[in-house]
C-alpha cells in the first residue's frame, strides 16, 4: 500500500505499562482485553483503509496508502481507548506514525523507514501520539490536527536527528 508518491504510512502501538496491568487483573483478564484490544485495532484500522501487518501480543504495527488515514486512525484508537479499562485503570496506547518509504516484505515492511517508525512509537508516552516530521508534513494542512515539536533525536541505528512531534487528539 502506497500514497501517489509511493510513500506508505506506518503506524506502531502498543499498551502503555502493560506488564504491570497484565500482573494487577491476572493472566484471564489480561488474555480478554488483549482480544478487545486486537479487534478494536483491526476495526478503525480497516476503517481506515488500512492494513494490520501484525500484532505482538499488545503490540502491532498497520500501514495506510495515506498519511491523513493513518493519522486519524491513530486518534479514533486513542478516543475508542478511553472505552477499555481493567478494574479502573486506564488502557492508554502509545502511537508512533512515520511516512516513509519501505522495502517491501510478505511478513512486514523493510528498511530504515521502519526502523524510524518503532523508534518514534517507542518515544511516545500513555495516550500519547508522536509522529515524524515527514508525517507531520503530509498532514500540517488538515487543521483538525495541531502538532507540538517535542524535540530531535538520534534513533540507534539512524543517521541524524530527527525532528519528533506531538500531535493533540482531544
Amino acid at each position: 500500500m502506497s500514497s501517489p508518491d509511493g510513500a506508505v504510512t506506518l503506524m506502531l502501538s502498543d499498551i502503555a505499562d502493560a506488564e504491570s496491568l497484565e500482573q494487577t487483573v491476572g493472566a484471564e483478564r489480561w488474555e480478554q482485553l488483549l482480544r478487545e484490544w486486537q479487534g478494536l485495532v483491526d476495526e478503525v484500522v480497516r476503517g481506515y483503509a488500512g492494513d494490520v501487518g501484525k500484532f505482538d501480543r499488545d503490540g502491532f504495527f498497520a500501514s495506510f496508502n495515506s498519511a491523513h488515514a493513518g493519522l486519524h486512525a491513530a486518534v479514533e484508537l486513542q478516543r475508542a481507548c478511553n472505552e477499555l479499562a481493567l478494574d479502573g485503570r486506564d488502557v492508554c496506547p502509545r502511537v508512533g506514525v512515520h511516512s516513509g518509504f519501505v522495502i517491501p516484505n510478505p511478513d512486514q515492511p523493510q528498511g530504515r523507514n521502519m526502523v524510524l517508525a518503532a523508534r518514534i512509537a517507542a518515544q511516545a508516552g500513555a495516550g500519547e501520539i508522536l509522529v515524524s516530521s515527514s508525517l507531520k508534513d503530509y498532514t500540517e494542512r488538515d487543521r483538525r490536527f495541531r502538532f507540538k515539536e517535542r524535540g530531535e533525536y538520534h534513533f540507534k541505528g539512524l543517521v541524524g536527528e530527527h525532528t519528533v512531534y506531538s500531535v493533540a487528539w482531544t
